[in-house]
């Protein structure tokens, strides 16, 4: 206290009113598995609980809007039936049981494991990542192409008209050869391979932006349609007489020469005759004994590029009617490329009929016409936009049909048009290439930076022509003429020559740098014809990239650098970038993406023939091992079926073609899905049984012996190459390829069997990128080099089981969450903070495999917890069952389907789960924390935690209808524990919920796990020890620093006898003694700073078993009592 100098009053303050605050309550930390990325529950964005950055955030939630805010609504599965699938491993269970919790309660800690239970829906096909925003994608499966081909018969014949084409798109570049020359397909690349498709048929070359039309000509060679190949594919001129007989000698002519024909001649002499007179552009052949003469384009009969291969055919009327040909001109088979409303001339009558064979491709979509579907992603949205870009012959037809009042002034950036008959060819050609708009008006070109020399001295010249709106072709040409000085000043000249020419839409201007910066104002094209090198010399170069050329300017349509002098246009067009394909197109995977891989029908399995694994049937020659499979035979009718193991729910009495089984051949039984794979061998030496008999299981759990079989991953396809995508499992059966981080094969005998998890289906994989490292040899394969192998790979993310066999199906979802799960609780260290987050419970809704590791935890956290925990689903309600998994009779290694393991006196486990409805009324199986938290909450909300929450005055279930298991069909079947059960389960400490007449569902038990008989078997004592525990933790604190003296013992003895006595008073004990003197503080304690407070309890017991002995008295003696 301050010394006071002059008269005045100091007063000071002494805290001594220390006492004992209340428990927080009833507080669980619950342990949850769920989708992530999830809607909130207002469905306005991503609830920020199921973000991967938020996994393992302990979140304090306070009510049922807080959760569904953070974590969302909890998701049950539902079958394509909409019926509930009970007990799916992806049923979000912890959140369904904080939900239900918060309902009568304002506190509880939710934790989140880090695993996307989303991942683990079933798919036949790998996952993969969504594209990068503004990816674009050409979906081939629903575009239409547009092809029409003309029948030029008669009416009478069904002719005169046009048949839409459905081409084969090829997006495959295994499926296209680069051996197209001019001469034989009229293109020199890829084309079509001669595998695909048949004589008649059209196909679509997609493999790159240049996308092809081909037909298959009678010859079954590919041509490009509209090339000079294509148009001698079909006849130009068609005789109708077969085999005629030809009178004396006379001639025909074709196209101004003469072709003599003799009585003596047939058809094919006929045709050879006409070959042999070399006729520009035209051949014959005799087909069925009728004469062809085929025009390929080049040729004409007035020698009249317009009419473009005409042929005129006269001469001798009588050779010309035995040959059924009628003299005139015809008109050879012609592509054309137009609108629906531009219907080609083909007919007869027509000023240039055409053939059978011709083809309109429609650009407009009325009547199947063409209509591209090009998609771009949108990444905000997570949706494709669809668009369908018109189709025209060039850019400035382009903008003239899509801007014609702007002239490109009002066009956007991402306008698309498909460009036909990409080449300009005269002729047309069926080709097509997709642009993209760059950008908005005005289209601007810029040179390199003009210095000495850029431009030679001298005067030059080159040519502009532009576009302008409302208009269809380029303006006239302007020449552009300068003299220049090969100075840095010939920019400016440049650019004011190009203004002095006053040409439409165009000006030039000199950039800071000393650039040429061309410009058209609305957007439109520039077309350069450069005579004199000058604006090549500036340094403008047709765009390449981003690195390399001018943006913004090509080579004009139908030139190329080779095109004297150079021809250039700027434009704001741009071949789009994209994927062709059916299906939709996906980025690589992402790395650590789950895949529940559904299939159940491909397993690919090896064995061990002495030195390594190889497939089941490798015949020995065809790979780096020289040893055959041990199966192998060079009689095939004596070697396993070549597709692999027959997959079926009854045993195979023939191989998958029919044949005769073998002794080897291998069978899985899918009628028993839950303990998939069971695995079978087939035994042709048995003759004394039946075929269907001859098949003998094999133990999965062996993985020592000749006879038993490893679970490993072991490669995904017959290469390390091809391994980007599945090989199939005929092949992987015949192949020997291992990829590096296969089993050793040293380790193993020959004969013992290897499952491949990584191919095989029904299982939990991750992708890992770059698993592989290519810098080395596989030294599981010859020391193979990977240099060429593909990096990235799939690996099996569900653990075997403890016996060594697969994990599959359902168990192997189950695997992943429950070790994600169990790493959380293991190594988070927020959930270990017993300073700032106090909680009094634990559970782990859905999954027993977890009452290891939070016994762990509640020991870490010095007891101060009580843990809550489940028993399996689909454990049967019979006494037997009960008994075997209680008492652990199959020796599981941890609590689970197969066994109760943990026993523990602050650990309660409750039978059985229980019938409720979910957020969306859906009727749905939960496990029996879901009940029991809720019913302890509310068991300590009208009393204490030292009551027992059972019992019909405190153990009522009030958030299920009724209890019960789950069946091996899948279906939920309720049960009220008869006394016999309820006996079973209290003898081995778990703890029964069932039915009571007049009561309804009651939780009838309060056993805890803790196995020897003492006061810590019920639940009532070992929650009052856990608070005990709490509040003489918070009781001593202050002590701490305090003189070590009986002053002190005395306060904190009165202390805890105030404790004490209140718990008297609340029914917690029968009786208390507290000790702190010198007794239990011994001078070598209080040396050491030490200070003993000893308490014995006597906890009040709960009334388990009433007994009512009833005596029966006669008259009278009961009053004399």
């Amino acid at each position: 206290m301050a010394g006071l100098v002059s008269p005045g009053v100091s007063v000071s303050v002494v805290d001594e009113s220390f006492y004992t605050p209340a428990e927080p309550g009833t507080l669980p930390m619950i342990f949850v598995a769920s989708a992530a990325n999830k809607k909130n529950g207002a469905g306005t964005g991503t609830a920020p609980g199921t973000l991967a950055t938020n996994a393992g955030k302990v979140y304090l939630l306070t009510s049922q809007r807080d959760l569904v805010d953070n974590f969302g609504d909890p998701v049950f599965k539902t079958d394509t039936s909409n019926n509930p699938i009970h007990g799916s491993e992806l049923n979000e269970y912890g959140l369904q049981a904080a939900y239900s919790y918060l309902g009568i309660a304002n506190r509880a800690y939710v934790v989140r494991a880090d695993v996307d239970t989303s991942q683990l829906d079933a798919s036949a096909t790998a996952p993969a990542a969504t594209p990068a925003d503004g990816t674009y994608w050409l979906d081939t499966a629903n575009t239409l192409w547009g092809i029409q081909e003309w029948n030029g018969a008669s009416v009478l014949n069904k002719g005169q008209v046009f048949t839409n084409k459905v081409p084969i798109v090829l997006t495959d570049t295994t499926k296209v050869v680069n051996t197209g020359s001019l001469g034989t397909n009229g293109f020199s690349g890829d084309i079509p391979a001669s595998t695909v498709g048949k004589v008649g048929d059209y196909a679509v070359v997609a493999t790159s932006t240049l996308n092809k039309v081909f037909y298959r000509n009678t010859s079954g060679t590919w041509v490009l349609v509209g090339s000079d190949p294509w148009c001698k594919s079909w006849p130009t001129i068609q005789g109708t007489v077969a085999n005629p007989t030809f009178a004396g000698t006379a001639s025909i002519s074709i196209n101004g020469t003469s072709v003599s024909i003799s009585s003596a001649n047939t058809v094919a002499n006929v045709a050879s005759t006409i070959n042999g007179l070399s006729i520009t552009g035209v051949t014959a052949e005799a087909v069925d004994g009728k004469l062809e003469i085929y025009s390929d384009g080049t040729g004409s009969a007035a020698q009249d590029s317009t009419t473009a291969g005409d042929v005129l055919i006269g001469g001798d009327s009588t050779k010309l009617t035995e040959l059924g040909i009628t003299a005139g001109t015809f008109y050879p088979p012609a592509l054309s490329i137009a609108k629906h409303t531009n219907i080609p001339e083909y007919k007869t009558g027509d000023t240039y009929t055409r053939p059978t064979g011709s083809v309109w491709i429609k650009t407009t979509t009325a009547n199947l016409g063409a209509k591209y579907s090009v998609k771009k992603w949108n990444n905000s949205t997570q949706l494709w936009e669809t668009t369908n870009p018109g189709i025209f012959p060039s850019h400035r037809e382009a903008i003239y049909e899509m801007d014609k009042t702007g002239g490109g002034a009002s066009m956007l950036t991402g306008d698309l048009y498909v460009q036909s008959n990409v080449a300009g060819d005269t002729k047309p050609l069926g080709t097509f290439k997709i642009f993209r708009r760059q950008g908005v008006a005005p289209t601007i070109i810029t040179s390199n930076k003009i210095i000495s020399g850029s431009i030679a001295a001298g005067s030059k010249s080159f040519t502009v022509a532009s576009t302008d709106n409302t208009q269809l072709e380029f303006n006239a040409p302007i020449t552009v003429s300068a003299t220049y000085t090969g100075a840095v000043s010939d920019a400016g000249v440049l650019a004011g020559a190009i203004n002095t020419a006053n040409i439409e839409n165009v000006s030039a201007t000199v950039s800071a740098t000393n650039s040429v910066v061309i410009s058209h104002a609305l957007g439109g094209e520039i077309k350069f014809v450069d005579t004199d090198s000058v604006l090549t010399n500036a340094g403008f170069s047709p765009y390449v990239s981003t690195s390399s050329g001018t943006p913004n300017l090509q080579y004009a349509q139908g030139t190329s650098g080779s095109t004297s002098p150079l021809q250039l246009q700027a434009t704001l067009w741009r071949v789009l970038s994209y994927t062709a394909s059916d299906t939709q197109v996906t980025a690589t995977t992402t790395e650590g993406t789950l895949w529940y891989n559904s299939t159940v029908d491909e397993a690919d399995i090896l064995v061990h023939n002495g030195s390594e694994f190889v497939g089941y049937v490798y015949d020995g020659s065809s790979g780096q091992s020289s040893t055959a499979s041990p199966f192998y035979d060079a009689d095939s009718t004596k070697t396993p079926d070549p597709e692999g193991p027959q997959v079926s729910a009854t045993a195979p009495v023939l191989q998958s073609d029919g044949t005769a089984l073998v002794t080897g051949d291998l069978w899985i039984d899918t009628s028993d899905l839950e303990n998939y794979p069971k695995i079978y061998k087939h035994n042709a030496d048995r003759t004394d049984l039946p075929i269907a008999n001859r098949w003998f299981v094999m133990d999965t759990g062996d993985q020592t012996t000749d006879e038993g079989i490893l679970f490993a991953d072991a490669r995904y396809n017959t290469q390390g190459a091809n391994s980007a995508s599945p090989g199939t499992i005929a092949d992987l059966m015949a192949s020997d390829y291992m990829d590096p981080d296969a089993p050793d094969p040293a380790l193993y005998p020959k004969g013992m069997l290897l499952f491949n998890t990584r191919r095989s289906g029904f299982n939990v994989k991750k992708y890992r990128r770059n698993y592989i490292n290519t810098a080395t040899n596989n030294t599981r394969f010859n020391d193979q080099s990977m240099a060429a192998y593909h990096a990235d790979r799939w690996v099996t993310e569900s653990a075997n089981q403890a016996d060594g066999s697969g994990s599959f199906g359902r168990k192997a979802q189950r695997k992943v969450i429950i070790q994600s799960l169990q790493a959380m609780v293991n190594s988070n260290d927020d959930i270990r903070d017993d300073e700032s987050r106090l909680f009094n419970m634990m559970a782990c809704p859905g999954y027993p495999e977890l009452i290891g590791e939070m016994k762990s935890l509640n020991y870490d956290r010095g007891l101060t917890a009580f843990v809550v925990g489940d028993s399996p689903f689909r454990l049967k309600a019979n006494a037997t069952d009960i008994n075997n998994w209680a008492t652990n009779v199959n020796k599981a290694v941890e609590d689970n389907d197969n066994g109760l393991v943990t026993s523990d006196p602050y650990l309660a486990v409750f039978y059985p789960g229980g019938f409720t409805s979910d957020n969306f009324g859906k009727n749905v199986v939960v496990p029996p924390s879901h009940m029991m938290l809720r019913t302890i909450a509310l068991s300590d909300q009208v009393s204490f935690p030292w009551f027992a929450p059972a019992g019909t005055r405190r153990g009522g279930i009030t958030n299920a209808s009724s209890t019960g298991f789950i069946t091996a069909e899948g279906e939920f079947k309720s049960v009220a524990l008869n006394e016999g059960l309820r006996d079973t389960l209290y003898a081995n400490n778990v703890n029964p919920i069932t039915f009571i007449t007049g009561a309804g569902l009651v939780n009838f038990g309060q056993k805890t796990r803790q196995l020897t008989a003492s006061s810590l078997d019920r639940i009532n004592v070992a929650r009052l020890v856990i608070y005990l525990r709490s509040q003489l933790n918070t009781l001593a604190k202050p002590y701490l620093f305090e003189p070590n003296d009986k002053i002190t013992r005395d306060e904190i003895k009165n202390a805890a006898e105030s404790l004490m006595l209140e718990l008297v008073g609340q029914r917690a004990l029968y009786d208390f003694l507290v000790v702190c003197d010198e007794s239990n503080n011994t001078p070598a304690r209080i040396d050491r700073n030490e200070l003993y407070l000893d308490i014995a309890v006597e906890p009040v017991k709960a009334v388990e078993f009433i007994y009512i002995p009833l005596r029966l008295k006669n008259t009278g003696e009961i009053a004399g009592l």
